[in-house]
């Protein structure tokens, strides 16, 4: 008797008496919220729907919460819409009547709650692949950053190497002048300065500007011969270099 007066009550009383019943012990339940949950199923009133939501949706963020306290407040927002439209796609698909399948509202929002936790749960899951997907990518970023690493600083040696033998084939070939030998190993080896070249060897070098003729004169015909830069170092020694590269002469390399 009862189940036909709320079929025949309007929407508006359905749900002020299921507002009304939410707040009432389980025993002292009249109906009220299982006919409004009968009313969306398996009549498809999207008003009931409507007024399904703003009923419980704070109980279905509660729920998500408890299940997982620590996720932050803007994900629980995000997921907690999610878990009446999966009550409804399921509960939906079957032919069965909400009054055969469910014994009571508190049944009813019993499954509404385990929809609530799925799509937390999916959620949570893909999260997580989102996390392993990034960690790989993160792996494969660092593994390819220390590839191309190694394969600079191979590239970079085969470039200081083709550029020694450059020099070592250039020294051989045109500095064959005692002097010019001499300033070459002081100079570009040792790294002294003019004038500490003048202070060691005076009877060689008699002045400082002797040591800097012979200097430019070396670094002129290297530049013409090998036709790069030339970095000058901070004691004013100086070296045919390529742009990017910078060599030490030492006697074992240049002889």
């Amino acid at each position: 008797m009862l189940e036909r007066s709320l079929r025949r009550m309007t929407l508006d009383h359905i749900v002020d008496g299921c507002r009304s019943e939410s707040n009432q012990p389980r025993a002292e339940e009249t109906g009220y919220c299982f006919e409004l949950f009968r009313r969306a199923l398996e009549e498809d009133e999207q008003a009931a729907w409507q007024a399904i939501d703003q009923q419980y949706k704070h109980l279905i963020l509660h729920w998500i919460y408890n299940c997982s306290p620590n996720l932050p407040r803007e994900e629980i927002d995000e997921i907690a819409p999610q878990a009446l439209p999966k009550f409804w796609k399921i509960l939906t698909k079957s032919t069965t009547p909400v009054t055969h399948r469910f014994a009571h509202v508190g049944a009813i929002l019993k499954y509404l709650k385990q929809c609530a936790v799925s799509v937390l749960r999916d959620h949570e899951r893909r999260a997580q692949r989102r996390e392993r997907i990034r960690t790989k990518l993160q792996a494969s970023d660092q593994q390819l950053a220390r590839r191309l690493e190694t394969e600079q600083e191979l590239l970079a040696r085969v470039d200081q190497e083709k550029l020694l033998q450059m020099v070592r084939n250039w020294v051989k070939t045109y500095v064959t002048d005692p002097q010019e030998q001499r300033v070459l190993v002081l100079s570009f080896e040792i790294g002294l300065s003019p004038s500490q070249i003048v202070q060691h060897y005076p009877q060689e070098f008699p002045d400082v500007q002797t040591v800097r003729r012979i200097k430019e004169r070396l670094l002129k015909r290297a530049r013409r011969a090998m036709g790069d830069t030339v970095q000058v170092n901070g004691n004013g020694s100086s070296l045919p270099v390529k742009p990017t590269s910078h060599v030490n002469l030492s006697r074992e390399q240049i002889s």
